[in-house]
């Protein structure tokens, strides 16, 4: 039998490998950035087209290749950064694998252009899906400069399901700035089609997050600094006033000047926030750890995002520790005081001070209740009657300023529910089966609830098939008002031709909010309330590109939003809505669309009409009053999906008779 194991290409071999490395254009970014740090530049421009896809240009001022390093530099496992296996548990640079060159080789076509400072003139290399070409001079400052053309040509699987342009621009934003945030003593500049988005000059690192982030940031960074025999960190955490609904773009973790992700130190430092904060929101944080580079690996994982700690645990207390000690300094964490003297001062009484009342002690010290044999079992009722017996009898009791028939109010608290007495309320009538004669119907006619009478066949009755979940069926007089029971100010009951109707208010006002958003946004015929006080919200650099492009939309749901410099003022807000402010919303609304992506133009007005609703939406229905619910009822019946909300939750269920008839069996 012949053998079947067979050694791959090296054009295959390079295109798995980039299976791993180069996940989209944001892989690019990061691993070329990379090699320029470790090549000592202290400029760096990057330029893209078409989210990566078409273009990815990085250039930098480095020490630059020699015509062998260029050639040898696009060969797998190829590297300067190790010689043998112990190094790879002292890393103190980013690139050392030797993959990355080849991998994104293997998938675009790939020009390089490269000078050393000593040498007269560079050299361009050409490869094209891990293909060498021609290789030719060139004149160009000393450093490196490489261009990568059309990411994922020869793979088209892989070309297929890229995300959109802006959705890969965000990605290849946020490796630019995981970079940009851990060296700032370096130039660093990002193009997006040749136009500026970042430009940072070399500063420090309080200057450096103030430039990505903008201005107001400044104002809510806190200074954190701790040395310890394992670990020492740095950096800034946010005040609780800044904290946001989505932080997730402001909370970076480095260590020894590589971005790590950790949901286990991220715990460490929101546990301090505790009572801080609302549930649900979370601070900004920029910590710079240096560890010892032999108690750590950072080869867990392809893309190095993620690192290991041999000391995790203790790490984790001095994080939290740290982030409290910082915050117990701006005084947001009460300290206790031993200096003071914390015991209650209570007065002393003083009998002769002005008219006071001592009380007295009314017991009887010769009360004996098994002395009265004779004496009727004492209920409430002939307690009044005859005095009081037992204790109460001998207890001395003034009626001084005791309204006359006092005895009355509480005549129908004792009644033991006698069918023969009079009077009677209806509390008494609904235990004992009874109707007030006074009355025209019983309580459960009120409320719209058949009595045995008016049941004609209860086999009849349970008959019925299965409801359909389909469509909200509501009788046709529900305009003048209808009977519904309302559950833990959050649900309510009503009966319907389809059995017992339970509807979830929150999720019914949101359909009611989503469909009301889209439509105005559709037709463009809402109307705006103006601000008497306008609040003006910072902007960053990503803030200010994505408002402009979803300001119509926001404009066509009603609000009114101006943009001045590196702030917008919200000047009007929807005429039927007040209960978010509206500064705080916007906000909210651009971290959640750079969080998740700017979706395609299609569907970005049902993106907007969708986070518009979760933030106006009732959480819960204790504030309606009954004409409100009736009327958002109404509302959900002309709703187009009253079914479900935008997001696909249920908001309504039926228990149809049959299943009715199961439970009470």
């Amino acid at each position: 039998m012949a053998d079947i194991i067979k050694l791959l290409p090296e054009a295959v071999a390079n295109q798995i490998a980039a299976g791993e490395v180069v996940q989209r254009p944001a892989s690019v970014v990061k691993e070329l950035i990379e090699n320029a740090v470790d090549a000592g530049a202290t400029s760096i421009t990057v330029n893209i087209q078409e989210g990566g896809r078409g273009l990815i240009q990085v250039i930098d001022n480095g020490c630059g290749l020699s015509a062998e390093d260029a050639r040898l530099a696009f060969a797998r496992h190829a590297t300067s950064k190790i010689t043998c296996a112990d190094d790879l548990y002292a890393l103190s640079t980013f690139g050392f694998r030797g993959e990355a060159l080849a991998s994104i080789a293997s998938v675009s076509e790939v020009e390089l252009r490269t000078r050393r400072p000593g040498d007269e003139v560079g050299r361009r290399l050409y490869v094209n899906g891990g293909t060498f070409g021609a290789e030719t001079a060139v004149n160009i400052p000393p450093g490196t400069q490489l261009l990568v053309k059309n990411l994922f040509y020869n793979v088209p699987a892989r070309r297929k399901f890229l995300k959109s342009k802006s959705v890969e621009t965000k990605h290849i934003v946020d490796e630019f700035l995981r970079v940009a945030l851990c060296n700032p003593q370096l130039e660093m500049n990002l193009y997006d089609n040749d136009t500026a988005r970042y430009r940072l000059p070399a500063t420090n690192l309080r200057q450096r997050i103030v430039g990505v982030f903008g201005k107001h940031i400044n104002t809510g960074l806190l200074d954190l600094s701790v040395e310890t025999s394992i670990i020492r960190i740095e950096g800034f955490i946010g005040t609780p006033a800044s904290a946001k609904k989505s932080g997730a773009a402001e909370e970076f973790l480095f260590v020894n000047n590589r971005f790590f992700k950790s949901p286990y130190f991220h715990k460490a430092v929101t546990t301090a926030y505790e009572k801080l904060i609302p549930a649900g929101h979370y601070p900004p944080y920029f910590l710079y750890m240096t560890v010892d580079p032999t108690r750590i690996d950072v080869n867990i994982h392809p893309t190095k995002t993620e690192v290991k700690f041999e000391d995790e645990q203790a790490i984790w207390q001095i994080v939290n520790a740290a982030v409290r000690e910082s915050l117990g300094k701006l005084g947001a964490i009460p300290l206790m005081d031993f200096d003071n003297d914390t015991s209650l001062d209570i007065p002393v009484f003083h009998a002769d001070r002005g008219n006071v009342r001592i009380p007295t002690d009314s017991l009887n010290p010769d009360f004996n209740p098994f002395n009265e044999p004779d004496t009727e079992p004492t209920t409430p009722r002939n307690a009044r009657a005859s005095g009081g017996g037992g204790y109460l009898r001998n207890m001395p009791y003034s009626h001084d300023g005791v309204p006359a028939g006092w005895e009355r109010l509480y005549e129908e608290s004792y009644d033991t529910f006698d069918p023969a007495s009079s009077g009677g309320d209806s509390f008494r009538n609904l235990i004992l089966g009874e109707q007030d004669p006074d009355e025209e119907e019983s309580v459960f006619v009120s409320q719209g609830f058949e009595t045995e009478e008016e049941s004609s066949n209860e086999t009849e009755f349970f008959s019925e098939e299965e409801a359909f979940q389909g469509a909200l069926e509501i009788d046709s007089g529900l305009a003048e008002g209808f009977p519904f029971l309302n559950l833990s100010n959050r649900y309510i009951a009503l009966a319907s031709g389809q059995g017992l109707t339970l509807i979830d208010l929150p999720r019914a006002h949101h359909r009611v909010l989503y469909e009301r958003f889209l439509h105005q946004n559709t037709a463009q015929l809402a109307v705006n309330q103006q601000e008497l006080f306008p609040e003006p919200i910072p902007l960053s650099a990503d803030d200010q590109k994505l408002l402009q492009e979803v300001r119509d939309d926001l404009l066509a749901i009603g609000f009114d939003i101006r943009v001045e410099g590196e702030k917008a003022v919200v000047r009007g807000i929807p005429a039927d809505i007040q209960a978010t402010p509206a500064a705080r919303l916007v906000d909210s609304l651009l971290h959640d669309l750079l969080q998740n992506g700017l979706p395609a133009a299609e569907n970005r007005r049902k993106a907007v009409a969708l986070m518009l609703a979760d933030a106006y939406s009732l959480r819960n229905a204790r504030t309606m009053q009954r004409e409100e619910i009736e009327e958002l009822i109404l509302s959900l019946y002309d709703c187009s999906e009253p079914a479900f909300t935008a997001d696909g939750r249920a908001v309504w269920s039926v228990i149809s008779t049959n299943d009715i008839k199961k439970i009470l069996q």
